[in-house]
């Protein structure tokens, strides 16, 4: 390496060119090469930054930077509670239940759920909603009604019997309990 060796008469300019000169001389052609692959990397690495899209997404980070450190602090509260690994283990479950099953579980499934839906329908068209409304409607008074009283005695029953709306009820009942188990045994 040579000496910059600087006189006082020198002025400026020439400091500068016998600097330059200097370094110039202490450059050896592998520190050229590196160099040149060193910024002909970062002119790459500016080209993929400069995109339109890359651009764009700089430009929208400080607008969604704060809703991003929300978010990250949920996430970040999920994950100590242990429900970001609850729902990474039920994800697995729900994985393995649907890799296990076939085609002719599905094919059962599917059989079900439409039988479901024709006994639904039928349901509602003979009228069970409002059936059922009204069951629950006298099952209310009757439970109302009874809350504060003493069972009946066999005396007060037989006269209970002489209503004929009571006599409608057990009617149906007795006919309902009696028609049951053929419907269900077909």
């Amino acid at each position: 390496m040579t000496a910059v060796i600087t006189e006082p008469s020198m002025n400026n300019t020439e400091k500068i060119e016998n600097l330059t000169e200097a370094a110039m001389q202490a450059v050896t052609a592998e520190m050229v090469t590196g160099i040149a692959g060193k910024v002909v990397e970062m002119i790459e690495v500016a080209d993929d930054v400069l995109q339109p899209e890359t651009v764009e997404l700089l430009r929208t980070f400080p607008e969604v930077s704060e809703n991003l450190q929300r978010t990250l602090m949920e996430v970040k509260k999920l994950e100590e509670s242990g429900t970001i690994k609850t729902l990474a283990e039920a994800a697995e479950l729900v994985q393995s239940m649907k890799s296990a099953m076939t085609g002719p579980m599905i094919s059962d499934m599917m059989d079900k759920v439409i039988r479901g839906i024709e006994l639904g329908d039928e349901l509602v068209q003979k009228g069970a909603v409002e059936l059922a409304d009204g069951m629950v409607g006298a099952f209310d008074m009757a439970m109302q009604e009874q809350t504060y009283r003493e069972p009946p005695s066999m005396m007060q029953l037989m006269r209970m019997m002489n209503d004929k709306e009571t006599r409608k009820g057990l009617s149906l009942m007795l006919s309902f309990v009696k028609k049951l188990p053929a419907e269900l045994y077909k």
